[in-house]
Order: C-alpha cells, then structure tokens, then sequence
C-alpha cells in the first residue's frame, strides 16, 4: 500500500498572504470603517452625547483629519452662484381680497411643514430650483408652474378663488457678529432674507390651474441694507 504525503498544515495557497496578515488587513479596514461611520455621526446635523464620544475615540479624529475627512457632512460644496441657493415656492391665497378687507395674509407652501433635513427636503428645494432652470421657456414655465400650483392647492383644498403663485431665492448673509444685526433679521427663515424672482396670478380654467405671469416690476424686495443692520 502506497503511503500519500501529507502537506504541511500551515502551508497556504499561493498568491494568498499567510493568516496573520490577513488579520491585520482585517483590523484596518475595521478600523477605517468604524472612523468613517465616527466621522459622519459626528459631524452631522445636531450632536448627541453619543455621537461626540464616537468621534472623540482614540485616533479617530488624527485619522480622519489626515484623509482631510472630518468635516460637516450636512454641507456642499459652493461656487457662488444662483443655483447654490435655496428656492422655495409658495402661494398667497386671495391677495387681493385680503388688500380691501385688510385681514391676515395666508399661504401655502411647497414644502411640507415640519419635514427633516434630508434627501425628502431636497427633492422639494429641487422642485423650485427647476422653475429658475426653466425662466424664460414659455411652454416648460407655465407647465410646471402650473403643475405644482396645482399640487399645492389640492394638497390644501382649495378650488376657488385667484391667488398668487410666487418663488422666492435665499440671499446670503453678511459675516458680521450678531450684536450688528436686527433682532427680527437673526432668524435666517425671515421673509427679508428672501428675494422674489418668479410672481404668477393663478386663474382656475376648466380644472386646472393657468399661471398669469407678472411682468418684471424691477427689485421686488426692500434693500437689505437698511433692515439687517442695527444703528
């Protein structure tokens, strides 16, 4: 009977790195995942007691500043432009009506009331940076308009009525300390922080809802200047 020779048990396969550093490997990219998980739990929105522990574990944030990657994850980057800035849209329900009988002004709002910061909100913002994209095109300007004009009031349950349909672009801040700044201005929702660049008078026509567009009327909002700053 022919003895079979038996190879060595410690031996691996070729090609294959030995078991102690394959454990390495799998220590650092253990590593590496729990301080990029660390990084982004502690660099976004608000910080919880946990979440700043995370990131204060020991060689996380020399790790992750030597990658250049510890840095709020809830910002993009921006180039200055229109289209870095929020747009929202909103309607003002029976302007004129409001203007004789001089009662409080209501809107309705494409963004939902009390949605989280997330990919949800930014389809929103989306929607109305789509009607900037689209200024100018007749056919694809009123269609849209008129296409979430519609959702909006429905959403609300209105069917009557004219009401203005209206899009507004964030304006940036001044860098300046809050003791310059108005007490009303701190707030950056302020309607002062907004300018207006779109306005529509919406007429209902057999169910659907007609955007009459408002002719350039030139800034439509007060100089910021006399508002923010305190004298």
């Amino acid at each position: 009977m022919s003895s079979q020779t038996v190879p060595p048990k410690d031996s691996g396969s070729p090609g294959i790195p030995s078991q102690g550093v394959r454990t390495l490997i799998t220590l650092l990219l253990f590593f590496h995942l729990f301080a990029l998980f660390a990084g982004v739990a502690g660099n976004f929105g608000a910080r919880s007691g946990l979440r700043r522990d995370l990131r204060e574990s020991p060689g996380i944030q020399p790790y992750l500043r030597t990658l250049w990657m510890d840095t709020g994850y809830d910002f993009g980057l921006i180039y200055n432009n229109p289209y870095d800035f929020d747009h929202v849209c909103q309607i003002e329900l029976n302007p004129t009506a409001i203007e004789n009988e001089q009662t409080e002004r209501t809107f309705v709002d494409l963004m939902p009331e009390g949605i989280w910061d997330g990919l949800r909100q930014r389809r929103y913002l989306s929607l109305a940076q789509q009607l900037r994209l689209h200024l100018g095109d007749n056919n694809e300007e009123a269609d849209l308009v008129a296409a979430l004009a519609g959702g909006m009031l429905r959403k609300a349950n209105i069917e009557s009525g004219t009401h203005l349909f209206r899009c507004l672009i964030q304006q940036t801040q001044d860098p300046v300390s809050i003791e310059e700044i108005a007490p009303e201005m701190r707030d950056p929702e302020h309607e002062d922080w907004f300018a207006t660049f779109y306005e529509a008078d919406l007429i209902l026509d057999q169910n659907r809802w007609s955007p009459s567009k408002r002719e350039d009327r030139g800034s439509m909002t007060q100089s910021r200047g006399n508002l923010q700053r305190s004298r």
